[in-house]
């Protein structure tokens, strides 16, 4: 029976990998991840001779070459429920269609380009937020604590998420109100992950703690991917000086009824 080997991140499998996922969209920094071997996993049918690729970054998957062959199907029916499907080569979308049929759900994301980004705009933003003086960047004791709402969790740790990451919150009554900070990092920039808990949020501190993060990756020559799920994303993204680049497909389907 077929099914999926973890590919060693060795520096001839980095080229192969970036051989056959050329062709995959680069919508956010996972593949470029993986190839790099900062993070990431990635996975074939058939270690000796392989067909079907797969890279997988935390709930992101994504796949290269052949998507009809018995290899490709396999490495397709191990995506999990809400997991989603990025994009790929049309045939990968069509495999998981016919694969899960109805189950399956069309989720749509929004590109932004980040080269609109000014380190005036940014450092104006920050200086006329309300919360500008409580804004502090994430430290070692900040991840320590619980709720710090920054998930590291494809970094090999805490201390490499402080060596390679970047982050900045906001403290309501001692405790995180929210936090903007880099879930990938690469050698292309960092990919930013955005939260604030409910009873913080429409109060600017989104806003606050995004200009912050965005101006020290613009100072130090960083590009911050902004890849958005929703409006209320796009609408933060293009305040602070993103400019829409499109939209795409992605696919998940829910976990079975209990």
């Amino acid at each position: 029976m077929t099914q999926s080997h973890e590919l060693p991140l060795t520096p001839a499998n980095r080229l192969r990998l970036a051989e056959v996922f050329r062709h995959n969209p680069r919508v956010d920094y996972s593949i470029d991840c993986v190839i790099e071997g900062q993070m990431g996993r990635a996975y074939v049918d058939d270690p000796a001779n392989p067909s079907a690729w797969r890279i997988t970054v935390g709930p992101f998957w994504y796949f290269a070459g052949d998507a009809a062959g018995p290899g490709g199907r396999a490495l397709l029916a191990e995506l999990p429920p809400w997991n989603l499907l990025m994009p790929s080569p049309p045939a990968w979308a069509a495999a998981a269609k016919e694969m899960f049929g109805d189950r399956l759900v069309t989720f749509p994301r929004y590109s932004f380009d980040a080269g609109s980004l000014s380190e005036s705009h940014l450092s104006a933003t920050l200086a006329t937020s309300p919360h500008r003086d409580r804004v502090r960047r994430v430290d070692a004791a900040l991840l320590a604590a619980p709720g710090n709402m920054v998930e590291f969790e494809d970094f090999d740790s805490a201390e490499d998420f402080l060596d390679r990451g970047v982050g900045y919150t906001l403290l309501e009554d001692g405790r995180p109100a929210g936090a903007a900070y880099s879930s990938l990092a690469c050698s292309r920039g960092i990919e930013v992950s955005l939260f604030v808990d409910e009873p913080y949020r429409r109060r600017g501190i989104a806003t606050a703690i995004s200009a912050a993060l965005l101006l020290e990756c613009v100072r130090r020559g960083l590009r911050p991917n902004w890849d958005a799920a929703n409006p209320e994303s796009c609408a933060l993204a293009e305040k602070l000086g993103y400019a829409p680049a499109g939209t795409y497909e992605s696919y998940y389907y829910p976990a079975a009824s209990a």
